[in-house]
C-alpha cells in the first residue's frame, strides 16, 4: 500500500523590490509623525505591537525612530501582510483624537497623503481613510496641548497680562494672546515713560541712551549701557516684527510653543520694568 505524501504549506515570507522598500521608508516617516516609538502612555507602536503578537518584528539591536519604524513596517509586510491594515486601524483612530489635542490636527491632505502611501504598500484602507472626518484646514482656533497649558499656569506671568492674555492663549486664541500682551506692553512703557508715542518710536525714546524717557540704571558703566541699548533694541524690535505682524488680523496662527515663548520674554520685560526707579 502506497503511502500518501502530505503537503505541508510553509509560509513564505513576501518578497519586497526596491522600490517597496523605498515606499516603505517614506511611509515609516509619515507613521512617525501620528504615533510615539515608545513612552509612558499606551498609545505607542510598541504596545500595539504587543497586543497582535508582533514584538518580534523590531529590530533588536536600538536605531533612530525612522529605521525601527521601516524596520517593523518591512517586517510585517514580508510575515505578516494581513496584520498592516488592522495596525493602522488601531491607530488611526486615536492618532486623531492625539494630534488634536496637541493643538496639531491632522488635516485632510495629510491623511489622503498617508492613504496613498499605504495603498502602494499593498494596504488599502483609501475607502476607510476617506470616511473618517479630517479639517481641510488647521483651525484657527486651537487650544494649547495639556503639557503647555500646564506650563504657563505654572509660570509666574506679570499681573499686567493676568488673567486677560493667559486665558486668550489657554483657549485657543493665540495671536490673539501675544497681540494683546504686547499691546499691554505699550501702554505700561508710555505711563513709565510720560511719552504719547507707540510703538518702535516708542520704544527708541523711551530706552535710548542719550536721553531716556526709563533708566534702566545708573548707566556709570559699560555693562549698564549695554543693558539700557539692548532692552531698547529688543523693544523696538517687537514692536516692529511681533505687534505689526499680528495686527493684520489675517496671519497665519503661530505654533503654542513660539508663541508661550514670546509670552515669557514680554512678561520678564515687563518685570524688569518694575524694578526701575
Amino acid at each position: 500500500m502506497k503511502k500518501k505524501k502530505i503537503s505541508k504549506k510553509r509560509n513564505i515570507a513576501k518578497r519586497l523590490t526596491a522600490k517597496d522598500l523605498q515606499n516603505i521608508r517614506i511611509l515609516a516617516e509619515m507613521l512617525g509623525k501620528i504615533i510615539p516609538y515608545s513612552g509612558r502612555g499606551n498609545f505607542t507602536l510598541q504596545n500595539i505591537a504587543k497586543k497582535f503578537g508582533l514584538t518580534k518584528s523590531f529590530p533588536k539591536k536600538h536605531q533612530n525612530k525612522k529605521e525601527t519604524f521601516s524596520y517593523f513596517i518591512r517586517d510585517v509586510q514580508k510575515k505578516h501582510p494581513r496584520m498592516m491594515k488592522k495596525i493602522i486601524r488601531e491607530i488611526f483612530p486615536v492618532a486623531i483624537e492625539r494630534r488634536h489635542q496637541q493643538g496639531n490636527p491632522i488635516l485632510l491632505g495629510e491623511a489622503s497623503l498617508l492613504s496613498d502611501q499605504l495603498y502602494r504598500i499593498g494596504v488599502d484602507l483609501r475607502k476607510e481613510i476617506r470616511a473618517l472626518d479630517f479639517p481641510k484646514e488647521r483651525p484657527t482656533v486651537t487650544p494649547p496641548p495639556y503639557e503647555i497649558q500646564e506650563i504657563l499656569k505654572k509660570f509666574n506671568l506679570h499681573t499686567n497680562l493676568m488673567p486677560e492674555c493667559q486665558k486668550l492663549f489657554l483657549d485657543g486664541h493665540i495671536n490673539e494672546a501675544v497681540r494683546k500682551t504686547l499691546e499691554k506692553y505699550e501702554v505700561y512703557v508710555q505711563q513709565k515713560s510720560g511719552s504719547l508715542a507707540i510703538g518702535k518710536d516708542l520704544m527708541g525714546g523711551a530706552f535710548n541712551l542719550k536721553n531716556p524717557g526709563i533708566k534702566l540704571n545708573l548707566q556709570k558703566t559699560k555693562s549698564d549701557q549695554n543693558e539700557q541699548e539692548g532692552f531698547m533694541h529688543i523693544s523696538m524690535g517687537i514692536m516692529q516684527w511681533w505687534r505689526n505682524t499680528l495686527s493684520h488680523g489675517d496671519e497665519q496662527q503661530i505654533s503654542h510653543h513660539e508663541a508661550i515663548g514670546r509670552l515669557f520674554l514680554i512678561s520678564n520685560l515687563i518685570h524688569r520694568l518694575d524694578e526701575c526707579k
